[in-house]
């Protein structure tokens, strides 16, 4: 561990050992201002549970909607001293002391469900935590932050992560045929960049295992472009955005639901949540969700089978103090999907078959272990203490028989084939402690917020071709692939190591947020981070010692301060405008082309927007911005060639309206400009970034019937994307496209019945896939599923 790292380590056990005592010297007791008590929390019946799997808390009020009204700012005195922030939040109202949900400024409306992420209401999440690693309302955020609650997932039937997150505004998912493995790039972009993936706060740098399993997840909240001050780990700090899976955690209700999906293409996807105390007074609570999934395809000879098993444990007293313990344990077997050349699909004078599947290739696999351990302690009304740690092992395994060219390189219709073996072995260990005090100063409303992270990554990966073992075959005319995948071997005169490399990843940082609520209309946010990246690459590559394959290592060792600032004022009840500032940094992972060192990237965004909230009914964000991003790595085939400039401009909309009770609708839509914004890399300035479409969105409708149909709910909605470039060069582009689904279920007792229609226009179109550049894969056509599920 180098200096820095021991000192931040020190700086946490110093904190953790001194806080109790400032916190002593500073308290004070909450004082009696005349307000309001909190909103009553009663359980409603089994009947109603949500299919979070759990029987929900309920929020009831006299009034059938949200009173706007707030406390009157306290009025400084002469000898002034921090107040503890009065408690109205249902902190523990789920048997365990969760930070999630201390939100003592913030009054829940009628039937607000209180899960263990956050207060939901309907489709909006009415707080945050991954923006400021403190429960915070999301209209008191200066930044775009959409969260997609577990009800979106339920009401949509969503069977994956990447569906989940067509719900936000330019956000384009990770493509599901994708086994998920790190040896080329692709990813979520977000406004255009490539997005970071956290689960429950921390960064998760490799994404390995079923990452599109859903049958964990609580909630998914996506923060959009830089995100420094806060988060670490891996290579860095966000720096165009990242989507943070957040899981489901144990609670005091004893609780079980199982279910299965079946579907088009011989899909089979049981699943199931239990939720157990383990002891009479509730001070031990155990939760395990597990998901198996079996599937077939519209891609000729592919199958999938992949697994999530999530075990948790949860220690606590019950007022002040939560130990959890989370397993994960998942694994993705499929062949290694390549997609097709854009040359026969979306160019050209000739057309492939979309469904085909290039090659002759055993299974695939990325499979995932770890363990997160989570303490969380309040001392007293202000100060509270937090540390999340986690150790993960990793590993991949993708072969590939696959064209390298977007066009036909052995023929008018053929293509050569190369036989390609992308493996490697990671180890992770993170943690984060932190500390947080929350008071109240003459007129302002004040969280303070101070931590430290370390991570520590070890990668040993390799890319390995052989060129020369696989005759030419011609896509067009009757494609076989009758020479099955061999590993390359060595000996093969065409022989070729891509990339062979032993790295290891370390970043830290200490940091600083404070959050003020001033006069309770202008709510202030300000933070440093002081950032600090180690990386280290051994690598061997043909050109670094006059041709010979001999080991060089590169380095990235850079430490930088990086600010975040950001208010939001309340202009009138319900509008509310923002601004915000923010920059982020990340080192270059994996292979490099040049012999050279390589900075690390750094990105700065700009953002301005209004946030809304009409009498609960119609809320939602509209923000405009602009992200200047710099070395960012460009990539010919597999290996960095040099470091570009680019630039992401654009606005967008996310919103939610549930006039009453019946209804509910979610709209997004997003416009990005993305472009390399100089010529460094050979691709002229002004070429649009590929994968992004300029202009996407997404619309859908709910509604829940009452009187003799209740219990029944139907749903529709559509997603709309403009065409997006292919390849840097923008010589090739797949047309724009929309996809409409349609669901129906319903509710008897304990048992849920569900059917869904996935793009029922039967809607051809292809989108960009991430490959050595110049591919595309064919959506996905009609498909039908069908749900049954039992709680109890």
């Amino acid at each position: 561990m180098s200096t820095f790292g021991r000192a931040l380590l020190a700086s946490a056990a110093s904190i953790a050992f001194l806080s109790p005592q400032f916190a002593r010297a500073q308290s004070a007791p909450p004082a009696d201002n005349g307000q309001s008590a909190p909103p009553a929390l009663t359980t409603s019946p089994p009947a109603a549970a949500p299919s979070s799997g759990l029987t929900p808390i309920v929020v009831q009020e006299p009034s059938a909607r949200r009173s706007k009204k707030k406390p009157a700012a306290q009025v400084a005195s002469p000898e002034a001293k921090p107040q503890a922030a009065p408690r109205r939040s249902p902190a523990t109202a789920l048997g365990t002391y969760n930070p999630a949900l201390d939100l003592p400024d913030l009054k829940l409306p009628s039937g607000t469900t209180v899960t263990t992420a956050g207060p939901v209401d309907g489709y909006r999440a009415l707080s945050a935590f991954s923006a400021t690693k403190t429960a915070t309302p999301i209209e008191q955020i200066p930044q775009s932050i959409q969260v997609i609650p577990h009800s979106v997932l339920t009401d949509q039937s969503t069977t994956t992560v990447t569906e989940a997150l067509q719900n936000v505004s330019n956000v384009q998912g990770t493509n599901a045929l994708a086994i998920g493995t790190t040896g080329l790039p692709g990813s979520t972009l977000i406004r255009g960049f490539q997005a970071q993936y956290w689960l429950d706060g921390l960064n998760v740098n490799y994404a390995l295992g079923d990452l599109q399993s859903l049958s964990n997840v609580e909630r998914i909240e996506v923060l959009k472009g830089p995100n420094a001050i806060l988060y670490g780990g891996g290579t860095g700090s966000p720096v165009g955005g990242a989507y943070n899976v957040v899981s489901k955690l144990p609670t005091n209700q004893a609780s079980v639901e199982a279910g299965v999906t079946a579907g088009s293409y011989g899909y089979v996807q049981p699943y199931f949540d239990v939720n157990e105390p383990l002891n009479a007074d509730k001070t031990a609570l155990f939760r395990f969700t597990g998901s198996y999934t079996s599937a077939g395809s519209f891609i000729d000879n592919l199958n999938q089978q992949r697994y999530s098993f999530n075990p948790t444990v949860t220690f606590t007293d019950k007022s002040d103090t939560t130990l959890t313990i989370q397993g994960n344990f998942s694994r993705f077997n499929q062949q290694a999907y390549e997609g097709l050349p854009a040359v026969g699909t979306v160019a050209g004078s000739f057309r492939i078959n979309p469904n085909m599947f290039i090659g002759n290739v055993p299974m695939s696999y990325s499979e995932v272990n770890g363990a997160t351990v989570t303490l969380d302690h309040r001392f007293d009304d202000i100060w509270s203490f937090n540390v999340k740690a986690r150790f993960t092992d990793q590993s991949y395994d993708q072969r590939a028989q696959t064209t390298v060219n977007a066009f036909p390189d052995a023929g008018a219709t053929s293509w050569n084939l190369w036989n390609i073996d992308t493996g490697g072995h990671q180890q992770e260990f993170t943690i984060n402690p932190n500390l947080q005090a929350r008071f109240n100063w003459g007129p302002t409303q004040n969280v303070w917020l101070t931590g430290a992270d370390y991570s520590r990554v070890t990668d040993v990966s390799h890319m390995l071709t052989d060129s020369g073992v696989v005759p030419a075959v011609d896509l067009l005319n009757a494609p076989v692939f009758p020479v099955p995948y061999t590993t390359p071997n060595p000996a093969s005169p065409s022989y070729f190591p891509f990339f062979q490399s032993n790295s290891t990843y370390l970043t830290e940082g200490v940091y600083t947020q404070m959050q003020s609520t001033v006069y309770d209309r202008i709510h202030l946010l300000g933070g440093l981070r002081l950032g600090h990246i180690d990386i280290n690459y051994l690598e061997d590559h043909p050109g670094f010692a006059g041709g010979a394959f001999q080991p060089t290592t590169f380095v990235s060792d850079t430490t930088k301060l990086l600010p975040r600032v950001g208010a939001v004022v309340d202009l009138v009840r319900g509008f509310s405008i923002y601004g915000s500032y923010s920059q982020g940094m990340q080192a270059t992972p994996l292979t490099q082309a040049v012999a050279t060192n390589i900075a690390p990237e750094t990105s700065a965004e700009r953002e301005a927007g209004v946030k809304i909230n009409l009498w609960d009914q119609l809320t939602g964000t509209l923000a405009a911005f602009d992200i200047q991003r710099q070395n960012v790595p460009q990539t010919a085939g597999v290996g960095i060639v040099a470091l570009s400039a680019q630039e992401s401009r654009g606005y967008e909309a996310d919103l939610v309206w549930q006039p009453n009770k019946n209804w509910k609708f979610l709209a997004s839509y997003g416009h990005t400009n993305i472009v390399f914004s100089d010529s460094n890399t050979g691709v002229p300035a002004g070429n649009f970034v590929p994968g992004v479409p300029e202009d996407s969105g997404r619309i859908w409708a709910d509604y829940s019937f009452d009187g003799r149909l209740t219990g029944l709910k139907i749903g529709a909605g559509a997603y709309i994307a403009s065409s997006q470039y292919v390849d840097n060069a923008n010589m090739y582009k797949a047309n724009g496209y929309f996809t409409v689904d349609s669901t129906a279920s319903y509710q008897w007792q304990n048992y849920t019945a569900s059917i869904v229609v996935k793009n029922l226009t039967g809607e051809k179109y292809f989108v960009a896939y991430p490959w050595f550049g110049g591919q595309v894969a064919p959506g996905a056509p009609r498909e039908f599923f069908a749900k049954l599920s039992a709680k109890f």
